[in-house]
């Protein structure tokens, strides 16, 4: 049995689940053109635009008129002195000490007749009319829940009894504290969201402490709740992503051929510390450090002083489309007959300023958390369920949604309650879009490894995706 509750301020009152799930997909099928999958913003009302268009093949020349302002990476935060990096597949790694010890670390097997799961996301219902919404963040938001609903009807028809509240946070801390307020949050097993890095760290602190998990599966920053056994997060960090690209392209090419590029005016040289820090990790803590090369926007990259004469490997720690076009033009006009591969961040996905001409010339590998391989059944299957429910077809905030509820469903009906102190043991490899590789951090200097001294869990599964015959492949 499955019993969805909609609680204020979502929709003024209405409590029931039919009116909801109508409005979303009146809202979804208005906007069913709009295919673009953004990656993850914290914060930034924009209205939906039209559909992505094709690039072209031609090789072109990327010119700017003046500089963009900085702006702050879409995936985490300045860093502060780093964790170190977890490796769910290195048995001899710290954070995988005594993780078959659960004598005195978090409280055992708790199951129950049924479980209660709030959804809190930024649906922005408050700013959203008939025909039109003016907030990424709120369709992704619906999305989400499209898919998550999908989720917990199965687990429903499965046998599991859910109590499932959804709530609007609109984006804001006040409105979240609100919600965090309300009565029935208090007996909450489970809470979804929000997305807001503010929102994500005012429900982090209410459920410090009680037996309330909260699963973050948007927000890939770090620090948002400091010390927090409860808090769960879906999106690996940027320190994550740094170590999957090290560790392809150590599995592949040698030290000596690798350049660690980025933007000079910016605080993008920060993030050396997280590659060249997994790069001597990776090596058993004896290597040479990676050549790092930092680029003047704009301005001509003085790329003879790191060319290899056979091959040479970029890294680039970079999300400012101007800067990697740039950079990736002079990379393809001055290779001539050497090899090369360049690794960037997930947001290159989304360039849509960049001839993929650059891309498939220049081996453009990516990290990325989640791919979709269209040839499986499941995906199919999913995508013809998906479509007869809410009539367009799924994107990857839907596919996140569904597989997000549907593996902390499990672990609520499988292990009770108490379930992240499995969630090592649990690793969820059959899922569609991506997998679940929970692994728990600690504090710098910790010596006790035992599961309630963990500041968070982390799921550090990664795709790296090769652009070969112009489009993402996975590789590994």
């Amino acid at each position: 049995m499955i019993s969805v509750q909609n609680r204020q301020p979502l929709l003024s009152g209405n409590r029931t689940f039919g009116i909801f799930f109508i409005l979303i997909i009146f809202l979804l099928s208005s906007c069913g053109a709009f295919r673009k999958v953004d990656y993850y913003e914290d914060d930034k009302d924009t209205t939906v635009e039209g559909p992505k268009v094709d690039k072209p093949n031609e090789v072109d020349t990327i010119k700017w008129d003046s500089k963009p302002s900085d702006y702050p990476p879409p995936i985490a935060d300045a860093p502060k002195p780093p964790l170190p990096p977890k490796d769910p597949n290195n048995t001899n790694s710290d954070t995988n000490n005594n993780s078959n010890n659960n004598d005195n670390e978090l409280p055992e097997e708790e199951h129950k007749n049924s479980y209660n799961i709030a959804v809190i996301a930024p649906f922005y219902t408050n700013k959203s009319s008939a025909g039109a919404i003016t907030n990424k963040n709120s369709l992704k938001s619906l999305e989400f829940y499209n898919g998550a609903k999908m989720a917990f009807d199965q687990l429903a028809a499965q046998g599991m009894n859910l109590n499932v509240f959804a709530y609007d946070s609109e984006g804001s801390t006040s409105t979240t504290s609100v919600i965090m307020s309300k009565s029935e949050i208090k007996d909450m097993d489970l809470i979804i969201g929000p997305m807001k890095s503010s929102t994500i760290s005012t429900v982090a602190q209410k459920v410090k402490g009680t037996e309330t998990k909260l699963v973050s599966p948007w927000n890939p920053k770090t620090g948002l709740s400091p010390d927090n056994p409860n808090y769960i997060q879906v999106s690996p960090t940027l320190e994550t992503h740094a170590r999957a690209i090290i560790k392809d392209a150590r599995n592949k090419y040698s030290t000596s051929k690798m350049v660690l590029a980025c933007r000079k005016e910016t605080n993008e040289n920060a993030y050396f510390s997280y590659y060249q820090k997994a790069n001597k990790e990776l090596a058993g803590g004896t290597t040479s450090a990676i050549r790092q090369m930092e680029a003047e926007y704009g301005n001509d990259i003085p790329l003879g002083d790191f060319f290899n004469a056979d091959t040479t490997i970029f890294i680039v720690a970079s999300w400012d489309e101007a800067f990697v076009s740039n950079l990736l033009r002079k990379i393809y006009s001055e290779k001539g007959n050497r090899f090369v591969a360049v690794y960037g961040l997930p947001m290159w996905y989304d360039f849509e300023r960049i001839s993929y001409d650059y891309y498939e010339n220049l081996n453009v590998h990516i990290s990325h958390n989640n791919y979709v391989d269209n040839d499986d059944v499941d995906v199919q299957n999913f995508k013809r369920d998906y479509f007869n429910r809410t009539g367009i077809a799924p994107t990857d905030d839907a596919y996140l949604g569904y597989e997000t509820a549907l593996y902390f469903g499990r672990m609520l009906k499988e292990r009770g309650s108490n379930f992240q102190a499995f969630l090592q043991e649990d690793f969820g490899d059959d899922y569609m879009h991506t997998k679940f590789h929970f692994v728990p951090s600690f504090k710098t200097g910790e010596e006790n490894f035992s599961l309630k001294n963990a500041t968070k869990f982390e799921n550090q599964f990664l795709n790296i995706l090769h652009f070969k015959d112009y489009y993402f492949q996975k590789v590994n």
